[in-house]
């Protein structure tokens, strides 16, 4: 009895099986509830807010570069102007492939968005002008020697990029600008940095040497979105075109003896026209003096960009407008082997082409259709 009592008495003093657990639980510390400061996260969520957005900025101005650089779409040839609004600016720095059209009248777009690389119309100190965009609003734009910087990132249209060096300055394939000279020597790069605001534009301008310009959206008059289309308004007679594929198999000047200078002309600008250089120069006078080697050296050094840049299309739109009136020209003879051909032009004023009579009594162009 008294092994049982012990043995009994051994067992109670025992704790329960669960007792260590449930003192665990219960020794455990309560969790604190920590008060959450709003104000840090406010600051936290609008700072990665602002830091998100500068980055989308930067990443829509870049990605804007890279669309401008990639658009090479030439700008279309209008027929039907009749509802459109169309514009005839003083003058026009088109650079890129189209630099050539810059006198014809072009379509504008008053409402279209502007990119890099656009045209746009405005109002300058020298009256309704057309430039190329090389900066938009909120950029910091910088020309050294040609390139165009934007927010230190090179604007890569109309075939800019690099620098231009200084062996390159006189060539027409390696200097975008070159086509925009006001004199025939190049004129100089005027290195300028031009920040701008909200509704502000940088241009291209060429005053006294290539730079740019700041304009404002109260100057701007719209986008150019093309060209007005012009057509021949002149052509051959059946007989003269009979002479002048004759003349074509040999080029002797004696079968165009009994053309009058007025024909010869127009044959001359047809194979201008269809970039047949042969002929060209098969018309061209066989005179020799101080005047008709100007214009043959001015011919020689555009040769090569009106056979590498004009394409038939450009040559016929170009001759159709600056020629437009010569089916009614009428020639004067103003010496024994001088003469101009002359007519009155669509913008109603005359036009002379110069002629020179050879050895031969014939008489021959000598003159060049302007190309820069």
């Amino acid at each position: 009895m008294k092994e049982f009592k012990a043995k009994l008495k051994e067992e109670l003093r025992q704790d329960a099986p669960f007792t260590n657990d449930i003192k665990q639980r219960i020794l455990q510390p309560k969790p604190i509830k920590r008060k959450c400061n709003w104000q840090v996260v406010s600051v936290s969520i609008a700072a990665c807010f602002i830091i998100g957005l500068m980055l989308f900025v930067e990443f829509s101005q870049k990605n804007n570069l890279q669309t401008a650089s990639q658009q090479n779409e030439l700008l279309p040839i209008v027929d039907d102007v009749s509802s459109l609004d169309v514009i005839e600016p003083k003058y026009a720095h088109l650079l890129g492939e189209q630099w050539m059209l810059h006198f014809l009248p072009m379509i504008i777009d008053k409402e279209a968005t502007i990119t890099y690389g656009d045209y746009i119309a405005f109002y300058g100190t020298d009256g309704l002008v057309v430039s190329t965009v090389l900066g938009l609003g909120n950029d910091n734009v910088t020309m050294n020697q040609g390139q165009i910087l934007v927010d230190n990132t090179a604007l890569k249209v109309h075939g800019l990029n690099e620098q231009i060096k200084n062996e390159d300055i006189n060539d027409p394939f390696n200097n975008s600008y070159l086509f925009h000279n006001w004199g025939t020597k190049p004129e100089p790069f005027i290195d300028k940095s031009i920040s701008t605001k909200e509704k502000e534009f940088v241009v291209y301008e060429n005053d006294e040497g290539h730079t740019i310009m700041k304009i404002n959206e109260g100057q701007l008059v719209g986008k150019v979105v093309g060209f007005q289309n012009f057509e021949l308004t002149f052509e051959l007679t059946e007989q003269e075109q009979q002479v002048f594929d004759a003349f074509k198999t040999d080029y002797n000047v004696e079968k165009l003896k009994n053309m009058t200078p007025q024909a010869i002309t127009k044959m001359f600008l047809l194979s201008d026209i269809e970039k047949d250089y042969e002929t060209y120069e098969a018309l061209f006078t066989t005179n020799i003096n101080e005047e008709t080697e100007s214009v043959r050296r001015y011919y020689e050094k555009t040769k090569i960009v009106r056979q590498e840049l004009f394409t038939e299309e450009i040559n016929r739109l170009i001759i159709a407008n600056l020629f437009a009136g010569l089916e009614n020209a009428e020639f004067e003879q103003q010496t024994d082997t001088i003469g101009v051909v002359k007519f009155i032009s669509i913008e109603g004023t005359q036009t002379e082409l110069g002629m020179e009579k050879n050895a031969q009594g014939i008489w021959q162009p000598a003159f060049s259709r302007g190309i820069y």
